[in-house]
């Protein structure tokens, strides 16, 4: 979701989440891709700076340099410590990086949560492998730390299933409501200034079409932006829907 459009509905998501980080509670958040995930995750950051982002990464390594990576960002000074870096050495950090084994890293992240915990969020996780989860099982089970994933189903969990299996720990992201879906239009319709075309028509089909998904209803009226989708006042909703659903996976 654009971030510059407001964060539409997602009130009871919104609470849930914002108690899980308050508490420490660990929680699944899923939901289609679309739905409003990253957005309600990254809006609630910003007033819970303690608890970092991470975005998923398909092997073990990428994700173990990723972590890294933000408690650098963050001058996490247990880390700092062991890794022997500066805490602002950015000029060098990706060389270090680099340079870095996975045993190194796993090493130095367990070490260093450890000893001063840092909840975190892994956003998109997809196809986890056993070798990620049995890393992540040793931070998931820390003192003092919380873990949140969100995904777009159980399935797409992969082995990370074995940590988040508890129902009662798993927040699904709902569609928009019909007056929710038409406020994010007219937002949407006034940020991408659509008002000169022929939005009557527009509206009912995305509104139809989206049944509720938030980023397929910001899709749909960004495309409605280039040239190859308009026709001098009229919008092309056939081609400008299909490219939606090849971007969103259904």
């Amino acid at each position: 979701m654009d971030p510059q459009l407001p964060l539409v509905g997602l009130s009871k998501e919104r609470q849930r989440l914002l108690l899980a980080f308050r508490d420490g509670e660990a929680l699944l958040v899923l939901g289609p891709q679309g739905c409003g995930k990253t957005r309600l995750i990254r809006e609630l950051l910003r007033s819970n700076e303690r608890v970092q982002y991470i975005l998923w990464q398909p092997s073990l390594h990428g994700l173990l340099v990723a972590m890294a990576r933000t408690l650098i960002s963050i001058g996490h000074a247990e880390f700092l410590r062991r890794a022997q870096l500066p805490p602002r050495h950015d000029t060098e950090v990706e060389k270090w990086l680099e340079a870095q084994t996975s045993i190194r890293l796993k090493g130095l992240l367990w070490n260093s949560i450890e000893r001063a915990p840092v909840p975190m969020v892994l956003d998109g996780v997809a196809g986890c492998s056993f070798p990620t989860y049995r890393f992540l099982q040793q931070i998931y089970h820390t003192r003092g730390m919380a873990l949140f994933a969100a995904s777009r189903d159980p399935l797409s969990l992969g082995a990370l299933a074995r940590l988040f299996w508890d129902p009662t720990k798993t927040l699904s992201v709902q569609p928009l409501n019909e007056r929710e879906a038409s406020q994010l239009f007219d937002a949407a319709t006034d940020h991408f200034r659509l008002r000169d075309l022929d939005i009557d028509g527009f509206r009912k089909k995305v509104l139809e079409s989206a049944h509720g998904n938030a980023g397929q209803i910001i899709e749909m009226c960004r495309l409605a932006t280039e040239s190859k989708y308009v026709s001098g006042r009229h919008i092309k909703f056939a081609s400008l829907r299909i490219d939606t659903v090849i971007k969103f996976g259904g």
